[in-house]
């Protein structure tokens, strides 16, 4: 924990947080839950209030303060159809480029086979699809903090709404059920073949998979904090822990591995067909590959707050650079 709070200290992030109108009280509220928001917000906080802020990694208050306050201010959304790629804000590097911008607070990226992404934007509260045409639309709105988003083979888009403790599915013409109510707070959703979705609850301290049924089974143990939750081609499962500084493996027989030695505040993870895991870093806003033989590189450098990363088939990478305000595209 000590690792992760000192390098959110530096005065460019105290800068970027203190543009925050409601640090301090709507912070209390999106963690302790809905219930106590209007309390939070009406004074200051309490023992238990502050009590739940520290359990949860820096990024996660960062992120969420900032999209509070740009819903506070009523910020309207600059999101036009057509091209999204600013030149004044593209990636210099040779591998990387703008995949989209103009978010107010990009948190998950999922991609399909036809090469949409599929963004999260907690200040904006919605889900946006953006073509490799750069054409954006609305799919789906009125959440309260959307964090995370996965697509299936079938087009259907799930939303881990953190605050309001839900998973949704949304169906592509637009039907929104829930898959699962009941969490604290939902950080990450992952969809496999089967049907089976999968949703960390950093708080409650468990990974989740829900069966297309309905059944809920908890995978793994010793968590911190898990944030980011993956699965891959076979079922295996990889869970971000962000306090305990490592990304852990559940294979399909339920035996729990360590990898990644070296991250200092895991966030998000996608992982290969080669089983290579991709990772964002937030204490070292970098993104990280582990291999299969467990070899740790950085693939990416430079990042503001690195949260969502996705993977497409042809080993293109997706990274939400939240606040840069802009989704990255980083080529093999």
């Amino acid at each position: 924990m000590t690792r992760s709070f000192g390098l959110f200290l530096c005065p460019i992030r105290l800068r970027r947080i203190a543009r925050s109108l409601f640090v301090l009280t709507i912070t209390g509220a999106v963690f302790v839950g809905a219930a106590q928001s209007q309390a939070s917000l009406n004074g200051p906080q309490t023992n238990d209030e502050t009590a739940a802020q520290a359990k949860l990694p820096p990024w996660i208050r960062a992120a969420n303060d900032r999209a509070a306050a740009a819903r506070s201010e009523a910020k309207p959304a600059n999101n036009p159809a057509g091209a999204l790629v600013d030149p004044a804000l593209s990636i210099t590097e040779p591998e990387c480029k703008v995949a989209a911008d103009r978010f107010d607070s990009p948190q998950g990226v999922a991609i399909d086979s036809e090469r949409d992404l599929y963004v999260t934007d907690s200040a904006l509260q919605k889900v946006f699809k953006v073509t490799p045409e750069g054409r954006r639309s609305t799919v789906g709105s009125g959440f309260m903090v959307p964090q995370a988003v996965a697509v299936d083979g079938a087009g259907n888009v799930y939303v881990a709404d953190s605050q309001a403790g839900v998973v949704y599915k949304i169906t592509p013409d637009g039907t929104q059920t829930t898959v699962r109510s009941g969490f604290y707070m939902p950080m990450s959703v992952a969809v496999d073949a089967a049907g089976n979705v999968y949703a960390a609850d950093p708080w409650n301290g468990f990974v989740a998979r829900i069966t297309p049924s309905g059944t809920q089974t908890n995978l793994g143990s010793g968590y911190n904090t898990p944030v980011g939750v993956a699965v891959d081609a076979v079922g295996n499962v990889y869970v971000a822990d962000t306090y305990n500084a490592a990304v852990f493996k559940v294979a399909t027989d339920g035996t729990q591995t360590t990898l990644g030695n070296g991250l200092v505040a895991p966030m998000y993870v996608a992982v290969d067909s080669a089983g290579d895991v991709y990772v964002t870093d937030t204490g070292t806003n970098s993104l990280a590959e582990i291999a299969s033989d467990g070899t740790l590189t950085t693939v990416r450098r430079g990042l503001d707050v690195p949260i969502g990363v996705a993977l497409d088939a042809s080993g293109v990478l997706y990274v939400a650079d939240s606040f840069h305000e802009k989704v990255i595209e980083v080529r093999p």
